[in-house]
């Protein structure tokens, strides 16, 4: 489990990080917020890269504060941009991330990188250069440079971004497969994987955190609130002007616009309930917070 207790970070007098309360059990964990939200922080401060302000952070009992190097044996860390060295292979490199992590038996690491490279799909291309690697390959050796040590808690930032559609459903399968040992903490812009990947979410704006333990919370946060229409040119322009309905969705229907709104009213006569989706509950939470 990862308890974090009145965790708050600041630089300066800026609280970058409010006062988060937060219990994980294994499984995969949406982070969604807005730019400068303090997803950025919040990972940084579980990957040990910042300490805390004040409060603690702990994971099946080891303290971030009082054993740091005991804390990191058991994290992994897949940031945005990886630094992977495209002239060795991805057995090489993974060899090289191995004895950083203090495995010091090469029949161990041998052993671990076979696994790995197995876990995330790359036995075959063990011999291959990284260079020539894909997007998605590169991200999957990622993943595998983040578990070679096979952490307890695996910390992700923004896996799919740039990914053609192929690769990002092989990202998302691996990623749940990964969580059945872990916690996984997803921090991604894209909805779509929070909604196919994630149990449960933790939504961040101006340093706040809220978590949600079920998809279906966030959904019920825009119950009732979304509507469907079709409208002329005229009313949309209307539509748009006006600051108590978002336009979530607009294309063309046979001369008339096909709207899908986010209204705490019928926004016009003829608009129709529609059940909401996990971006319509979370832009919904965006507004009231």
């Amino acid at each position: 489990m990862l308890q974090l207790e009145g965790v708050t970070k600041r630089f300066g007098r800026r609280e970058v990080l409010q006062r988060t309360d937060l219990s994980l059990e294994n499984g995969v964990i949406g982070l969604l917020g807005p730019n400068g939200a303090g997803k950025t922080t919040l990972l940084r401060l579980l990957a040990t890269v910042y300490e805390p302000t004040a409060g603690s952070i702990r994971l099946n009992g080891i303290s971030w504060s009082g054993q740091t190097e005991e804390a990191r044996k058991r994290l992994g860390y897949l940031p945005q941009h990886v630094g992977l060295f495209p002239a060795l292979s991805a057995q090489e490199y993974l060899d090289y991330v191995a004895i950083l992590r203090g495995m010091a038996s090469g029949k161990e690491r041998g052993e671990r990188i076979r696994r790995v490279l197995r876990e995330v799909n790359l036995e075959e291309q063990a011999t291959t250069k990284i260079r020539k690697f894909s997007g998605g390959m590169k991200q999957r050796l990622g993943i595998a440079q983040a578990i070679i040590h096979d952490p307890e808690l695996l910390l992700v930032d923004e896996p799919t971004a740039g990914l053609d559609p192929e690769e990002r459903l092989r990202f998302r399968g691996l990623v749940r497969r990964l969580a059945e040992r872990r916690i996984v903490l997803l921090s991604t812009h894209i909805m779509e994987d929070v909604s196919m990947t994630c149990d449960s979410v933790c939504m961040m704006k101006q340093g706040r955190l809220q978590y949600f333990g079920a998809l279906e919370e966030v959904l019920k946060l825009a119950a009732g609130k979304v509507w469907t229409t079709r409208v002329t040119a005229d009313v949309y322009r209307q539509l748009e002007g006006r600051s108590d309905v978002r336009i979530i969705q607009a294309s063309d229907a046979g001369g008339l616009q096909s709207l899908r709104l986010l209204a705490e009213e019928r926004p016009i006569p003829d608009a129709q309930p529609a059940e909401p989706s996990l971006e319509e509950g979370y832009m919904k939470w965006l507004k009231e917070h």
